[in-house]
């Protein structure tokens, strides 16, 4: 959908830790962002840090950032944005998730100060946002043009075998005509069940088993990027021109986003002579910082990266 015919997206957000809103848009669909801040700070314009959330694209919600990454990013004086995006399959990549990242960061921009300063007293300098975001969110991220950007076990390289090879070992059978069902989910929601419980996925929920079925198939990526136009979804068509300063997080032990991908990205950064920096995190897995505590080995590492954020506005 080109730039000049793309709807203007409307956000809620929630004002830390209670308040809340909405913003609706025309035809009835909002799209809404969580905006925390510290009631207590400077008054002083605050910086952003705005966040996408992983989920293939698929599932998952704003309320997928951590309370850590939140507090951390507080303590550093950012205003925090998390924000929704129209979920596949039943909208492509490039429409769907791809346009309201975009959109989303055209908003932080534009509508979002006004919007704080009149409801909180709270200023923003717009000069200085920055971005971040888990596995398929951070994607987004990565197509995004802020002043740096944290890629915590990106997706990128879209048409790497990684993402279109079967695999035995993500699941089992499930019947075709359930997983169907998400197709019946029109329009695209905003919001979805989390990919993984305590317990592991929730095969009983359409959505979820669509996406193990694509994945266990090696389809799901080749089927939400329409007509096979990578260029406009796959930040690795950008790596190789001006770009952010970019500090990418990895789990060697990563099965679903191989950690070769963030080596590859910041070899590529690197020989362009852009800003990159690269951890990989022996043995840790996808998620690697899901269940993390404050003050142990994998906290340290997230807040190294998010302090990298924090040197750059």
């Amino acid at each position: 959908m080109p730039r000049a015919e793309r709807r203007e997206l409307a956000f809620g957000w929630k004002l830390a830790p209670k308040a809340d809103g909405r913003f609706d848009l025309i035809d009835g669909q909002s799209i809404d962002a969580d905006v925390y801040y510290d009631g207590e700070g400077t008054s002083a314009s605050r910086p952003v840090a705005l966040y996408f959330h992983g989920g293939n694209f698929v599932s998952g919600s704003k309320e997928l950032l951590g309370k850590l990454h939140i507090q951390k990013l507080l303590e550093f004086g950012f205003v925090v944005v998390s924000a929704n995006y129209r979920l596949c399959p039943t909208i492509s990549l490039a429409d769907g998730p791809v346009s309201d990242a975009l959109d989303a960061y055209q908003w932080v921009r534009e509508r979002l100060p006004t919007v704080l300063k009149e409801q909180t007293g709270v200023s923003l300098d717009v000069k200085k946002i920055v971005v971040f975001g888990h596995s398929c969110g951070a994607t987004l991220a990565l197509l995004t043009p802020p002043l740096a950007i944290l890629d915590i076990f990106g997706m990128k390289y879209l048409q790497d075998p990684a993402f279109h090879t079967a695999s035995e070992n993500r699941g089992p059978p499930i019947d075709e005509a359930f997983v169907n069902q998400v197709f019946q989910q029109v329009p695209a929601p905003s919001t979805a069940a989390p990919p993984m419980t305590a317990t592991g996925p929730d095969l009983k929920n359409p959505r979820i088993a669509w996406m193990f079925s694509a994945l266990k198939k090696g389809a799901l990526i080749e089927s939400i990027v329409a007509d096979s136009n990578y260029e406009t979804v796959d930040p690795a068509f950008l790596f190789k021109r001006k770009f952010p300063p970019t500090y990418f997080i990895h789990g060697t032990a990563d099965t679903l986003v191989p950690h070769k991908l963030s080596q590859e990205a910041h070899d590529e950064l690197v020989v362009a002579r852009r800003e990159s920096h690269l951890v990989l995190v022996e043995g840790a897995p996808h998620g690697l910082d899901a269940r993390m505590q404050e003050g142990d080995d994998t906290y340290r590492t997230i807040v190294k990266g998010l302090e990298f954020l924090k040197a750059h506005i």
